[in-house]
């Protein structure tokens, strides 16, 4: 990984651990789904691949965890 990828890597974990826990294992999933932008990104420079796609995927998957979350701790059961 060059340099810069390195640094941009290094201030996007750093900003993952200022981000607020708004259900269990948030961060981890939040720094999860970044790792794989990233390799998705780099994958597309290479073979372009969908990344529109691949990205709007990802980003909705974690939004209905943090939904699902947020409904179980607020009582309505994940519904």
């Amino acid at each position: 990984m060059p340099l810069n990828e390195r640094r941009i890597a290094q201030i996007i974990l750093e900003e993952c651990q200022a981000v607020p826990d708004r259900c269990k294992d948030y961060k981890a999933e939040l720094i999860s789904t970044i790792s794989d932008l990233i390799t998705d990104e780099r994958q597309h420079r290479v073979s372009g691949t969908n990344i529109q796609q691949k990205i709007s995927d990802k980003i909705n998957t974690v939004g209905q965890l943090l939904s699902k979350e947020q409904a179980a701790s607020s009582g309505r059961g994940g519904k």
